[in-house]
């Protein structure tokens, strides 16, 4: 077996079989008939799903109009994006006063809010087989000719992911969504106005899979709740990126100890209030080996709330404020799992096993570090 825990045959994902894909397939449409006439033992459940209250509507569990209206702004606002001439030329200026152009498009995005950067090649194993969030271009084959992406990470706000399941979090999400997706089309326009080719990848606009390439990156670890888990940031973190022809240094893979530490941690697992997530060990899905998620309970249960949950973000250790006194855990996790046990009693301890929004006392968070991978 290869030594980064993939099997011999590893299999790519279709966009169109992803949760997000087959929420937006419409009864009567030719994308509809097409889907379900190949995948007709997802069709009963993901009509059931459909007829539920979307999410951020009135009736849902945690429907906010003023929250909800907001965090609906932002997604709007993904739509519109527009880069304007003067920000590029500004950038593209960093860039090119930069040592390397790795350290150049890495100071760019920290300018445009991300906290950490890192850079990969670009395993075709992580490129979607065929486009399915929009009509428009469903089932068109995808195929990416750059052989390199640069990941970014954007935070979101610990006192806002205290909140989850409440319709603050999903505010929040959507906010740094739409932060991750402007510093994305910026960094791609940056590069091909220094003249290499550049696609960027953000919220409904992927042709990758994020998490493992920030993984590959050099960002974090994938944690038991299928999300990334970053240094200082743990699951609170929003992945942007940029596929180029440029020619950036490629980081490696780290660990943080999280794959030791979420073993015998699963306070994911136990306050998911889905039951989406497992609490047994990793498995091989489509030739890589992770923990598993029942998506659809997960996402039934997000139509339920009308928000996007965040309360397995929320209650990972790992997510923590960036603090001295969190990072020197941090520290210790990372190098040894001797302590794992005696840390996860303590954290149960001080910060309670079963979760309960806003139960974390209201402090500041510390000002964030940031960091760039290579150069």
């Amino acid at each position: 077996m290869p030594s980064d825990g993939r099997r011999e045959r590893a299999e790519r994902v279709d966009e169109r079989d992803t949760m997000f894909a087959r929420m937006t397939r419409k009864p009567g449409t030719p994308q509809y008939e097409e889907y379900y006439s190949r995948r007709s033992d997802l069709k009963f459940v993901d009509d059931r799903l459909s007829r539920m209250i979307p999410l951020m509507q009135p009736g849902s569990l945690y429907y906010d109009p003023e929250v909800c209206g907001e965090a609906d702004r932002y997604f709007e606002e993904i739509r519109d994006i527009r880069i304007d001439h003067g920000l590029v030329d500004r950038l593209k200026a960093v860039v090119l006063g930069a040592p390397n152009l790795t350290q150049g498009i890495g100071r760019i995005l920290l300018d445009l809010g991300a906290v950490a950067v890192g850079c990969t090649a670009l395993d075709e194993l992580f490129v979607y087989t065929h486009k399915g969030r929009f009509d428009e271009d469903y089932g068109k084959p995808i195929a990416l000719d750059l052989p390199s992406v640069v990941v970014f990470l954007v935070e979101m706000d610990f006192h806002a992911m205290q909140e989850a399941p409440r319709a603050e979090t999903l505010r929040e999400s959507a906010r740094q969504y739409r932060r991750a997706a402007a510093a994305a089309l910026a960094a791609a326009a940056t590069l091909e106005a220094c003249g290499h080719r550049a696609k960027a990848h953000y919220d409904a606009h992927y042709d990758v899979i994020l998490p493992p390439l920030a993984v590959a990156a050099g960002l974090g670890e994938m944690g038991r709740n299928n999300i990334l888990i970053a240094n200082r940031y743990g699951s609170r973190v929003r992945i942007g990126a940029v596929t180029t022809d440029a020619p950036v240094t490629h980081d490696r893979a780290v660990s943080l100890g999280a794959n030791a530490f979420c073993l015998i941690c699963r306070k994911c697992a136990d306050n998911c209030p889905s039951r989406a997530l497992s609490l047994a060990g990793r498995e091989f899905i489509r030739g890589v080996q992770k923990w598993p998620t029942d998506v659809e309970r997960c996402y039934q249960y997000w139509r339920r709330a009308g928000t996007d949950c965040g309360i397995c973000m929320a209650v990972c250790p790992f997510s923590h404020p960036d603090t001295r006194l969190h990072n020197a855990v941090r520290w210790v996790v990372r190098r040894t799992s001797r302590f794992n046990r005696a840390l996860l009693f303590l954290d149960d301890l001080v910060y309670g096993r079963d979760w309960q929004p806003g139960k974390m006392p209201k402090r500041a968070n510390a000002q964030p570090s940031m960091q760039v991978k290579g150069g």
